[in-house]
């Protein structure tokens, strides 16, 4: 065993998080808190999600993290440098991050090549690789058929990818998104998504300030709920919807036929159940149903159905762990 962890010696110990921030603090006036107390982590291939309402912290976190706005108190460390108290902590930190805000600069009559190598330029980039860069990453983001084209005949989407483009030019190893999928239209938000995936699995440490939740479902591995500056709740996805819904989920159950028996196992079925409703459809009806216990509670319902003789045709989850934790953060709302 290795005594200093408990772990067993031939064990490898676990990397360092690529970003960690302790105790973040922020007071724009000095007598009221915007961020009060914020400490998460975020390892490398991994996303966190920052959930909250407009006026959380949210923002105010991204900026102190991305070294736009010093804290007031706390410790900020990228790759293992203090954004602080190392020599050049703050520009070092920003040689790291890629930063892309709510909203960005975009200048309309540059093309996307001639868009990505200036700022390849303004980050120091060398330049015999401006071009190979700017190249792969019109390539990556699906913009290639785009190259030449000006940013002001792009669409929403588009430019939206493009910024995306423009703030991995300088190769961070961390990502801070704000709001990225603000205003696209559904088939957007799937292409960025998918993107998204990419720089995961390339291995970012990737943060993104939400609070549309269908974004983040499958994305986050880890999340961090805010309301009014402070920090609700955070950890593993699962771990937080455990924590706050004590894994209490909403299914859909639809019955074709013998629905009063499926109405019959329902009242009978006990404490985890903990509400359902009914809709009828054109054969039979649905059955929406909130259940503590996870997919194994689900299944002994489902089960209970059968044998009381009700004929079950479909079932599935009408939220992800993440909507079941903002759900469950009741002061929390979705704007």
């Amino acid at each position: 065993m290795d005594p200093t962890s408990g772990a067993p010696a031939s064990q490898a110990p676990s990397p360092a998080p690529l970003l960690r921030c302790e105790h973040l603090c922020l007071s724009y006036d000095g007598l009221r808190q915007a961020v009060a107390d914020v400490s998460f982590t975020v390892h490398a291939g991994s996303i966190f999600a920052l959930l909250g309402p407009n006026g959380a912290g949210k923002t105010s976190t991204l900026r102190m993290l991305a070294t736009l706005t010093d804290p007031t108190s706390g410790r900020i460390v990228v790759d293992g440098i203090d954004a602080a108290s190392a020599p050049d902590g703050a520009a070092a930190v920003r040689s790291r991050i890629g930063y892309l805000p709510d909203n960005f600069a975009l200048y309309e009559n540059l093309t996307a090549i001639d868009y990505l190598e200036f700022f390849a330029r303004c980050y120091g980039v060398p330049a015999p690789e401006r071009r190979r860069r700017a190249e792969a990453l019109l390539v990556e983001l699906d913009l290639v058929g785009k190259r030449t084209a000006p940013i002001n005949s792009l669409s929403r989407g588009m430019r939206q990818r493009l910024g995306l483009a423009k703030t991995l030019i300088h190769q961070p190893k961390v990502l801070l998104l704000d709001e990225p999928a603000s205003a696209l239209d559904p088939g957007a938000r799937l292409k960025l998504r998918d993107v998204l995936l990419g720089l995961k699995r390339r291995g970012l440490a990737i943060v993104i300030s939400s609070h549309i939740l269908p974004d983040l479902a499958g994305l986050a591995d880890a999340v961090g709920i805010m309301e009014a500056g402070r920090m609700v709740h955070t950890g593993p996805v699962e771990e937080v919807a455990r924590a706050t819904t004590r894994a209490c989920l909403v299914y859909a159950v639809e019955v074709s036929a013998n629905m009063e028996r499926a109405e019959r196992a329902i009242g009978e079925f006990g404490p985890r159940l903990k509400s359902h409703r009914v809709s009828p459809l054109a054969q039979g009806a649905r059955f929406e149903v909130e259940l503590e216990g996870g997919t194994e509670a689900v299944a002994d319902l489902v089960e209970s159905m059968v044998l009381r003789g009700a004929r079950v045709v479909h079932v599935a989850p009408l939220e992800s762990a993440l909507e079941s934790i903002y759900r469950a953060s009741g002061a929390l709302q979705v704007s």
